[in-house]
């Protein structure tokens, strides 16, 4: 269900006005200048759009498989550990290309303006850093658990 939510949230956004306008505190462009938007452009930007959207839902798509492998009572194994790690890498690849993809979709909104009225807008507040160390700190503890499996290994082949 989170991957749903994660891929539908901008196009619903954009193609459902009055939507959960507090989903777009994070835009760099209003959601009426993208509504307004026709043809190709409205479908470019909203692709730039998407992009951080497909990259955390693969890195909760990678969590879900995590949680799958725990159910199968799986969980010190290389691979468990694996999808934990990619978790997090996710998250902080996702982070980094938010500000870009925002800048991007504000330069394609406003491309047909006449000059003096196009811009570049780059948002970054205090939760992308928080989510960054939080990314940071799920791939440590992603490489604690490996080294903890490989030591595991390691001392089950001396017995």
């Amino acid at each position: 269900m989170a991957i749903l939510f994660e891929i539908t949230t901008v196009p619903l956004v954009i193609y459902a006005p009055g939507w959960v306008e507090a989903s777009t505190s994070q835009m760099t462009i209003s959601v009426a200048d993208v509504q307004a938007l026709q043809g190709w452009q409205k479908i470019a930007t909203l692709a730039v759009m998407m992009i951080p959207s497909f990259v955390i839902a693969y890195g909760i798509y990678r969590l879900r498989k995590m949680f799958g492998a725990f159910a199968n009572n799986i969980i010190f194994n290389t691979e468990a550990i694996g999808h934990f790690k990619a978790f997090g890498i996710a998250l902080i690849i996702q982070t980094l290309i938010s500000p870009l993809t925002g800048a991007a979709s504000s330069a394609l909104a406003t491309f047909n303006r006449p000059e003096g009225e196009r811009f570049i807008s780059i948002g970054l507040g205090n939760s992308d850093i928080h989510t960054l160390f939080l990314g940071g700190l799920i791939i440590v503890i992603a490489w604690v658990l490996g080294e903890a499996v490989r030591i595991e290994d390691e001392n089950r082949s001396f017995v």
